[in-house]
C-alpha cells in the first residue's frame, strides 16, 4: 500500500511536529524562563534570554513551515510542498542536531540540553525516510513524487 493512502496519518503527524514547534516558539519567545525550566535547563543571566527568544522566533517559523505544508497537503493534496517542506526542515534539523550534540559533548551545553538533539535528529531521520520511500514507490520524480 503507497504511503499517500495514509493521508490521515501524514497529516495528523505533520501538524503534530507543527504544533510541537510552534508552541515551543512562542513559549521560548514569551515566555524563555519557563521554557527553559520545563526542558530542565538551568536559566543564564538575564542579558542572554533575548538570544533564547531569538531562538524560540526561529523555532516557531520552523513550526509554521510544518503546518503550511500540512494544510497544503491535507486540504489540496499538494505532495510538491508536503516533500519540499519536509525535506528543508529535516536538513535544518539535522544541521541543529549535529551542532548541539557537539556541543553537549564538548561541554558547552550542559547534558540537561539533550532534549534538543534527541528530537531534531529522530525527526530528521524520519523525514529523511519517509521522503526517501515516498520517491522509491513513486519513481522518484523531481518532487520525489513522480506521476
Amino acid at each position: 500500500m503507497s504511503l499517500l493512502h495514509h493521508k490521515k496519518t501524514i497529516t495528523a503527524a505533520v501538524l503534530a511536529t507543527g504544533a510541537m514547534d510552534t508552541s515551543s516558539g512562542l513559549l521560548l519567545m514569551g515566555l524563555p524562563t519557563l521554557a527553559l525550566a520545563l526542558m530542565g535547563v538551568s536559566l543564564p543571566p538575564a542579558a542572554c534570554l533575548v538570544f533564547i527568544r531569538f531562538i524560540g522566533a526561529f523555532v516557531f517559523g520552523v513550526g509554521a513551515l510544518y503546518l503550511f505544508a500540512a494544510l497544503r497537503f491535507a486540504g489540496r493534496g499538494d505532495r510538491s510542498a508536503l516533500v519540499w517542506v519536509l525535506g528543508l526542515t529535516a536538513w535544518m534539523r539535522s544541521v541543529i542536531f549535529v551542532f548541539t550534540a557537539a556541543a553537549i559533548l564538548t561541554d558547552a551545553l550542559a547534558p540537561s540540553w539533550w532534549s534538543v538533539p534527541a528530537t531534531d535528529g529522530l525527526l530528521a531521520l524520519g523525514q529523511f525516510i519517509f521522503i526517501w520511500k515516498l520517491g522509491s514507490e513513486r519513481g522518484g520524480g523531481r518532487d520525489g513524487l513522480a506521476a
